[in-house]
């Protein structure tokens, strides 16, 4: 998973807004407001909120624990390789590989993973299909 004090990332601070699509070759760190799609080559932090589809290889989505009080909240479909969520989803997500569901996260949809580990107090509302191919 991304480390957050690497050198190449984009970072939307938390009193800023963006409205429209972003293409982000770095890692990206998400603390303030997104409105549109967000396409990243690289990992993903939210800390902040999404509303729009999100296309990454890493995703983690900060918890009101990891994140000064306030929950990151994505509100749209996910398409990741690796996903760790603590904070909100709202919308289907696409997880080729592991996803862990952290034990303040809250996830409304269809979730479509390769293995899944939800810890306990995790909030789930919607469909689970597990795709171990291996």
């Amino acid at each position: 998973m991304m480390n957050e004090t690497a050198n190449n990332k984009t970072i939307i601070a938390r009193k800023c807004k963006i409205v429209g699509e972003i293409s982000a070759n770095d890692d990206l760190l998400v603390y303030g407001e997104v409105k549109g799609n967000v396409n990243c080559v690289n990992d993903m932090v939210v800390g902040g909120s999404v509303e729009g589809d999100v296309e990454a290889r890493e995703l983690r989505v900060h918890g009101k624990a990891e994140n000064n009080g306030k929950a990151g909240a994505i509100y749209g479909q996910v398409a990741v390789a690796n996903c760790i969520v603590n904070g909100k989803i709202e919308g289907d997500c696409h997880i080729e590989g592991d996803m862990i569901v952290g034990s303040t996260a809250d996830l409304i949809g269809e979730i479509n993973a390769g293995s899944i580990e939800i810890q306990k107090g995790a909030a789930l509302k919607g469909s689970l299909n597990i795709n171990n191919q291996g």
